[in-house]
């Protein structure tokens, strides 16, 4: 090393989650579970992105509800479902709620289905998709009560429905739904392509609290001397303690540590200046915002979101209203009514009445 050379370690406290989304799947053995991702745990991230990031949330639960139009009519063949689908007392809206939820959620649905001992069909539950995984054949389901993880084997297993192979002695089989089930096991969530603009609004997000919770204060740089009388195990301990002492559990720290090695200098605290973040951000969200819209193919007005240079436009709404009814909800029902259809064994075995918006009608 020079003399002009300078030994430089940076140690972050880091306030920002790691994310990780590796959709590689991993199969241990033809009768074993396939990961639902290399670390058989995407559906957690998928699941925490819905929970955290408002628009997801907006646009899916609205979907949802979308789907489900104004009412459910059951076929008179199978008239003894009209009530309920199971003992439990679940009607056939909260099952399609639950299936087209998962499917918005996840990109995959699952529903249990049970048989009688004359195997006629007899009830239908729905099921945490999350808790399923199948095998390389997608033969098989295995249902675990609790969470996945990367070398889990307890699991219960099932058959994967199949009206032609019903066991008497295996009352119950498990509808999966993955799509066509072609290039991967599971189906990938329909508003994948958005995922790092679903992450970059959750961590706005964080930013922003954080910014309140600290009083708008800028981040600083602690500068440590003497860097090179400190052991890395020293140097971890130091980081160590200064997360617990201002970051907590949730590491909202404002601070970055600079271990140099100058030996005549005490420790400083250096303000860095972010004026123009809070401008910088808010064009970031807006941006990762839009493309989440995108990706649903949906427009903000659709689920609230008023325009802002001119509010609610009725006409502006009823249009967008038409054009996602027609190019995703309707496609999107036939394809859970056919894949109900092959449950029942029954043509049209539903029908889902669309909403329909006239804003010139006066409701009583």
């Amino acid at each position: 090393m020079t003399d002009k050379e300078i030994e430089i370690n940076l140690s972050i406290v880091d306030t920002i989650k790691k994310y990780s989304y590796d959709p590689i799947e991993l199969t241990y053995g033809a009768n074993t579970p396939v990961s639902w991702g290399r670390d058989n745990d995407i559906p957690s991230l998928l699941r925490n992105c819905y929970e955290q990031s408002a628009t997801l949330k907006s646009i899916i639960d609205g979907s949802v509800n979308y789907v489900l139009g104004s009412e459910i009519m059951v076929s008179d063949d199978i008239a003894c479902f009209n009530e309920q689908v199971n003992s439990r007392g679940t009607t056939m809206r909260q099952l399609i709620e639950h299936i087209a939820s998962d499917y918005y959620k996840y990109g995959n649905f699952a529903i249990q289905v049970i048989y009688s001992k004359m195997g006629t069909l007899c009830e239908l539950y729905p099921l945490d998709v999350t808790r399923c995984r199948l095998n390389e054949s997608q033969t098989k389901v295995y249902y675990s009560k609790k969470a996945w993880t990367k070398y889990q084997t307890k699991a219960e297993e099932f058959d994967r429905f199949n009206r032609k192979n019903i066991n008497p002695e295996k009352k119950t089989q498990i509808y999966f739904y993955n799509g066509n089930g072609i290039n991967a096991t599971y189906s990938k969530a329909p508003w994948i392509g958005a995922l790092n603009d679903v992450l970059t609004e959750i961590e706005i997000g964080k930013y922003s609290l954080n910014s309140v919770s600290n009083g708008f204060q800028a981040r600083y740089i602690v500068n440590i001397p003497s860097a090179n009388n400190l052991t890395q195990e020293q140097k971890d301990l130091v980081e160590k303690r200064f997360k617990e002492k201002f970051s907590g559990v949730d590491t909202n720290s404002n601070f970055m540590l600079y271990f140099n090695g100058n030996d005549k200098d005490g420790i400083k605290i250096e303000k860095m200046e972010v004026d123009d973040a809070p401008e910088k951000f808010i064009a970031i969200k807006e941006n990762a915002r839009s493309n989440i819209y995108t990706s649903l193919r949906c427009t903000p007005t659709l689920f609230g979101l008023l325009n802002q240079s001119s509010g609610f436009n009725s006409q502006e709404y009823s249009s967008a209203f038409k054009l996602f009814q027609k190019t995703v909800i309707e496609p999107f029902q036939k394809m859970l009514i056919e894949n109900l259809d092959k449950i029942f064994g029954v043509k049209d075995c539903i029908e889902i009445k669309p909403f329909e918006i006239d804003f010139d009608k006066n409701d009583d």
